[in-house]
């Protein structure tokens, strides 16, 4: 076989046995449900899936499924005929061998060997329970008599082409976006026609492309009934899962990141939430507990809860592990019983594989915060877990603010309420200014103290805008103008910012700016562990002057999303497209404080640019700071001999690296 079509083939049945081991655990859970009369259904469904496994296997060449194939067609023989029982024995051994099929997908995925794999000792064991029945006529004889489809079959495409699709369409909106904000689709009424039917086709290609992103619920909850049933059989519970929403279409992304949190939601409400049988008995519930996964809609998020009709969470052991542990007790119930959400918390007497559910736990909240979402817990009768995560993550509905003549964004579900607050509002509570909201103090902070911006003083002048941020707790933040609320694109903050603790992603608006997308946890955070006095709010700051930074960089994202980190630290900064630009510029704007540069550029390189200020007598002493990806030792080495102050790999910083070496060289 020809190399080229033998790694497509592979390629192919990697994707494919993803999901044919999802169907066999499927299957496997209705066949071990079903009553022996009631078989035959899962069995038929199990003997295609496995045949089609088998002859997939052997196209790609990749002998080992295709033999452990053979011996589960064996197996299912023997099960029709009755010559083999369905014992729990039985079962084990065939969840097992589904377990190792998936095992191999990933090895073969990711180019591991498949020396070590668990598939090859398991072999023994499924020809020693399938015997030495031969079953191909069988099979075919099924394959005859299955009725003829006519569907067609699905086009797979890689999820990373769907994600350049949608970012290129998504330049493409904020490109109409602007043309309608500077007025140029108004040259007259033919122009203006065709400017209207670009942005109608535009729009209906945004949507056609975002659908494709999108999956049922259910898909991405097809590994829970495994997962509830193996917890349920390691600690002898039986266990009902049940799957509410499933049709919801979801942002693949979004159910992927989902995947783990889930898996411990539910292992931790069966193995701490539901009672043993007898327990739940003795307290008049049926034996068999139940476990819910909920989908709903809700706006643009979607809320994902998950219930068990357990015994609840006990307040009383809440109580003692925060002792222990010398933390405070919080004296309101519901804040008592998010303390479980705390790193390293666990009620759990002994901490087994299943069981430490505090970590799992605080492995729930963080994966909702990268996801802009949040989770929260309710106890009474039972325990309800609810995670609220975006619909999608290539968009976001966001509140545009201006702070210090820069713009941020928040995820306008994290907006409890927009206020105008004048110092008459300002109330001080332990020493620290607050308003009243719904009858309760708020901590008061203002937004450009937090971002390490200059400030004035802006109750000086009147009311202010307030916005009120909400996550687990509230706070008020003092900003200099409400925007607009809008939905963007977002977009990563590439390798040079990725590490920011308060800037979560980025977006770009209309006006051509970068909008920075602000971390609500982090924010919300860092508001009330520095939450400030009645009087240096009212009162304000001077504004200290602003230092004025050159940077260059031949790339226009790059350039963009540096200035506005920049502009945000509280920067003048002169923006150069490559080293002879920046010479130009340096000689033109007197007072630059620092030069930011990147190497690798054309007409001149940053090294180039660097000799050219050192052997200036006017510039020989201006701060230069190196960014680049040029990560040898020769490189650095190169940068020190032509005089940089600091030499910055773009892999190895994130953003507040760069703005402390800038704090380090003035």
């Amino acid at each position: 076989m020809d190399d080229a079509l033998a790694d497509v083939l592979r390629g192919l049945f990697i994707a494919e046995l993803e999901e044919h081991v999802a169907s066999m655990n499927r299957e496997l859970l209705a066949l071990e449900r079903a009553p022996a009369a009631d078989q035959a259904e899962p069995l038929q469904a199990l003997f295609r899936t496995i045949h089609t496994v088998k002859g997939a296997a052997r196209a790609a060449s990749v002998p080992s499924i295709e033999h452990a194939s053979h011996k589960l067609e064996d197996l299912l023989t023997g099960m029709r005929s009755g010559r083999l029982a369905a014992s729990p024995h039985l079962f084990e051994l065939w969840f097992a061998t589904t377990d190792a099929l998936a095992d191999i997908g990933e090895r073969l995925a990711s180019g591991r060997s498949l020396e070590d794999a668990p598939l090859h000792a398991l072999m023994p064991r499924l020809a020693l329970a399938a015997g030495s029945e031969e079953v191909a006529p069988a099979v075919a004889d099924t394959e005859e008599r299955a009725p003829a489809t006519t569907s067609v079959p699905p086009l797979r495409v890689a999820a990373e082409k769907v994600d350049e699709l949608l970012a290129r369409s998504g330049e493409l909106l904020v490109a109409i976006r602007r043309l309608d904000a500077s007025g140029l689709h108004d040259a007259g009424q033919s122009g203006t026609s065709d400017a209207r039917a670009i942005a109608t086709a535009a729009l209906a290609l945004d949507e056609v492309i975002r659908r494709l992103r999108m999956i049922p619920f259910r898909e991405g909850t097809a590994h829970l009934d495994r997962a509830a049933r193996d917890v349920g059989a390691s600690t002898s519970k039986d266990i009902a899962l049940v799957i509410v929403g499933g049709d919801l279409e979801v942002d693949r992304a979004v159910l992927d990141a989902l995947r783990d949190p889930l898996l411990h939601l539910v292992r931790n409400a069966v193995d701490h939430g539901l009672e043993a049988p007898w327990e739940r008995v003795s307290a008049g519930k049926p034996a068999r507990g139940t476990v819910t996964v909920t989908a709903t809609l809700c706006g643009a998020d979607v809320l994902v809860t998950v219930t068990d009709d357990g015994r609840g969470i006990d307040p009383d052991m809440i109580r003692a592990q925060l002792r222990r542990r010398g933390l405070p007790v919080p004296e309101d119930e519901r804040d008592l019983v998010r303390s479980i959400f705390s790193p390293g918390f666990s009620t759990a007497a002994m901490i087994t594989d299943v069981s430490g559910r505090g970590v799992g736990l605080d492995v729930v909240r963080k994966a909702a915060e990268e996801l802009r979402g949040s989770i929260d817990v309710t106890a009474g009768q039972g325990t309800t877990f609810s995670v609220r995560v975006p619909l999608t993550l290539s968009t976001l509905r966001v509140l545009e603010v201006g702070v210090a003549g820069n713009t941020y964004v928040f995820p306008a579900s994290a907006v409890r309420i927009l206020l105008r607050v004048g110092a008459e509002d300002i109330r001080s509570v332990r020493g620290v200014a607050t308003i009243a909201l719904d009858g309760r103090p708020v901590p008061l902070v203002p937004l450009a103290g937090l971002l390490g911006l200059p400030s004035s003083s802006p109750l000086a002048r009147g009311k202010v805008p307030v916005v009120v941020l909400s996550h687990g707790s509230e706070v008020a933040l003092v900003v200099d103008e409400l925007v607009s609320e809008r939905e963007v694109m977002v977009k990563g903050l590439g390798p040079r910012l990725r590490g920011s603790k308060v800037v979560s992603g980025a977006t770009l608006l209309p006006s051509g700016r970068v909008g920075l997308i602000l971390d609500v946890p982090e924010v919300v955070a860092r508001a009330r562990r520095g939450s400030g006095t009645v009087g240096s709010i009212v009162a304000g700051q001077d504004a200290a002057p602003k230092r004025r930074v050159l940077l260059c960089d031949d790339s226009i994202t790059t350039r963009s999303l540096e200035k506005s980190i920049l502009e945000g630290a509280g920067y003048t900064v002169i923006v150069g497209v490559d080293g002879a630009d920046a010479w130009r510029l340096l000689q033109e704007n007197p007072g630059i404080d620092v030069v930011v540069s990147d190497v690798e550029m054309p007409r001149m390189n940053g090294f180039q640019l660097t000799e050219t200020i050192r052997e200036s007598p006017r510039f020989r002493h201006l701060p230069v700071i190196l960014v680049t990806g040029l990560a040898t030792p020769a490189d650095r080495a190169r940068g020190l001999a032509v005089g940089a102050n600091a030499y910055l790999v773009k892999s190895d910083f994130d953003q507040q690296q760069l703005l402390d070496t800038i704090e380090q060289v003035t």
